[in-house]
């Protein structure tokens, strides 16, 4: 069984464009200032390399909460090399470092966590691993 999806990306001049889905929710996007944009959004691939972080984290959370961790804080840093010698310019190299705060939190129900989301959960993730490797780590700050 498959859903069917729409966006719509509209022009708001130079390289300035704005998705929105069809309950109106939208994006913006622009492109970087050695490219002749103005860097008034993240790019295209800013975007993917935030969308798999958030992607990630919205099923890292739930599984933690699903455990009984306490988390007070939390953050994910996404870092990406690119292929810059030749077009496409695509990622060779992601890596997610999760940063998770709270009171006792268990690093076995994170490194779970973080594992459950990589290799079933995270679609965006489900898609970009059949191109590019994605590693992650992670680390604890109790309160």
């Amino acid at each position: 069984m498959s859903s069917v999806k729409r966006m719509i990306v509209e022009w708001h001049g130079n390289y300035r464009l704005e998705a929105k889905n069809e309950r109106g929710l939208a994006v913006k996007f622009d492109a970087p200032k050695a490219y002749g944009g103005e860097e008034t959004a993240l790019s295209p691939m800013e975007n993917v390399l935030a969308s798999l972080a958030a992607c990630s984290s919205f099923h890292v959370l739930t599984i933690l909460r699903k455990k009984r961790q306490k988390v007070t804080g939390y953050s994910v840093e996404a870092t990406a090399e690119r292929r810059e010698d030749t077009p496409p310019r695509v990622f060779t190299r992601i890596h997610l470092k999760y940063k998770v705060k709270g009171e006792n939190i268990n690093p076995q129900a994170v490194e779970t966590a973080i594992k459950l989301s990589e290799e079933k959960y995270c679609s965006v993730g489900g898609m970009l691993k059949k191109a590019v490797e994605i590693t992650s780590s992670f680390e604890i700050t109790n309160e």
